[in-house]
């Protein structure tokens, strides 16, 4: 079989490895596609705490089981399945309450353990979802980042006839617009300096588009949704800029969602958060739960990702769509790799 392996900080290289044989709860599966995800860059660019190369990226994934350990009772040969990514220590408050996204021993598939950027990865039972049978591989690989989507909206109060603002339209940030619209919020802005983003947006159901560079995004919804601010911002950008719109667009007592990575910690008027008695909430990861409502909401036609994906890589050019993928350039979204074309 073959593996890309990231050898050094942006040098990945794709190598021939023999299959590996899953033992006691694992499950091999066989990959059909595997997606790029923000965090896959903080690794390969070298700013990850502490995954460090070498290892095999890729959590995103969907493929076929084709061997199972012998104590594996929840899966048989020729299941369809996609991954759920996050490895906690099943033994602590959190894991026992099926939160393992907030066990203190969390690692991760794809970073600390082999991920599914190869033609087999070897995957424990508890960490794989099935999934229908009508599915794309590629809808089962983006089923982790609806999850992440579906985790994030999840943090607020409520949804149904809230006003709220997704800052930053990337693959996340354009989930999470279609997942509020599904849970019946009144009115979704979006900002993002990208046209070719903001047009998408507007496509899977944004009812307000901002160009922050053309525009005061807090002047415009005002304009558009009154002087007494929104109901929530879910700031998917990771920018202390983002992080100050969220804070003067929402209302008294509204709600600041986080699910961007920040590169550097932010500086930010507490006041603003204090004194009005906005709430800043921290995002994770999800929980099972979460791929269950993103599989639910694919299979009703609510969550799309045709515009989303801009570019197509087979696994032996796995190098070159990294490459891509860092080059922040405009035209690219969301890159996925066929591991068994």
């Amino acid at each position: 079989m073959k593996q890309a392996v990231l050898t050094g900080i942006e040098e990945m290289h794709v190598a021939d490895a023999k299959r590996p044989a899953p033992v006691a709860d694992q499950v091999l599966v066989e990959i059909e596609v595997c997606g790029i995800c923000g965090s896959d860059l903080h690794i390969y660019k070298g700013g990850h705490p502490t995954i460090k190369p070498p290892t095999i990226m890729g959590h995103e994934f969907a493929g076929r089981v084709v061997e199972i350990g012998p104590n594996v009772k929840a899966f048989q040969i020729g299941d369809y399945v996609a991954g759920i990514p996050g490895v906690g220590c099943r033994k602590c408050e959190h894991c026992l309450q099926d939160k393992f996204n907030l066990c203190r021993e969390l690692k991760v598939i794809g970073g600390y353990f082999p991920g599914a950027l190869a033609n087999f990865t070897l995957v424990p039972e508890y960490n794989l979802i099935a999934l229908p049978e009508r599915f794309t591989a590629t809808e089962g690989a983006m089923i982790e980042s609806v999850a992440v989507a579906v985790h994030a909206v999840g943090r607020m109060e409520s949804v149904t006839g809230k006003t709220v603002a997704v800052l930053g339209a990337g693959p996340i940030g354009l989930l999470i617009i279609q997942v509020l619209k599904a849970f019946g919020a009144k009115l979704v802005a979006t900002s993002d300096p990208i046209e070719g983003r903001r047009e998408i947006a507007r496509r899977l159901g944004a009812d307000i588009v901002i160009d922050p560079v053309k525009e005061n995004i807090v002047d415009r919804l005002k304009d558009e949704a009154g002087d007494i601010g929104l109901d929530a911002a879910i700031d998917c950008a990771g920018l202390e800029l983002t992080l100050n719109q969220a804070l003067n667009i929402t209302k008294h007592g509204g709600e600041i969602v986080i699910t961007a990575l920040f590169a550097k910690d932010p500086v930010f008027p507490m006041r603003l958060l204090q004194r009005a008695e906005r709430k800043l909430l921290g995002t994770q990861m999800y929980v099972r739960e979460d791929f269950e409502v993103a599989i639910q909401l694919v299979q009703e036609g609510k969550v799309k990702f045709d515009d989303m994906i801009t570019h197509r890589f087979d696994l032996d050019h796995t190098p070159e769509a990294y490459q891509l993928a860092v080059s922040r350039s405009p035209e690219v979204g969301k890159i996925v790799i066929d591991i068994n074309k």
